[in-house]
């Protein structure tokens, strides 16, 4: 027997309206949501332990196509209320059980900003071919205090 899953939603919401507050604020240039994470349970049972633990055949129970379309919309609407601007990037993502097989998972990274500079960002993010260059922008967008006079290295600007 296997027990559903459950996203807790409410968490979700109430992180998205707290983030959405800060962009407001001005305190962050984009606030990349947190992830729907990967959820493994055994395809079968064994109450009695016969079975060790790695040898158990896992498989990936959640999250769904259908969570993340439930993520996206209570992004938007949540972003919506504060007048922020959502960017839905989805992203290659495979995951794996200890020991176990390796299976694709659906992944996307939902993106909450205010200004065009940085949907700009954002895209030559996704863009962006070498890793030190992703790794400035990935430091300029998810930066804490609103953006500086001085231009970083990877300001965008």
């Amino acid at each position: 027997m296997t027990v559903p899953i459950q996203i807790p939603w409410d968490y979700f919401q109430g992180r998205t309206a707290v983030w959405c507050e800060c962009l407001v604020a001005g305190v962050r240039r984009a606030v990349l949501l947190p992830r729907l994470d990967p959820i493994f349970s055994p395809a079968g049972e064994s109450p009695s332990g016969e079975v060790p633990y790695l040898s158990l055949d896992w498989r990936l129970v959640s999250p769904t196509e259908a969570d993340w379309d439930r993520y996206r919309a209570l992004a938007e609407k949540e972003s919506a209320r504060h007048g922020i601007a959502v960017r839905v990037q989805r992203v290659e993502n495979l995951a794996r059980w200890v020991g176990g097989r390796t299976v694709a998972v659906p992944q996307y990274h939902i993106w909450l900003y205010r200004e065009p500079v940085v949907a700009e960002a954002i895209e030559r993010l996704y863009d962006e071919p070498d890793p030190r260059e992703r790794r400035g922008l990935w430091r300029w967008l998810l930066a804490w205090t609103a953006p500086a006079r001085i231009h970083e290295p990877y300001d965008p600007r």
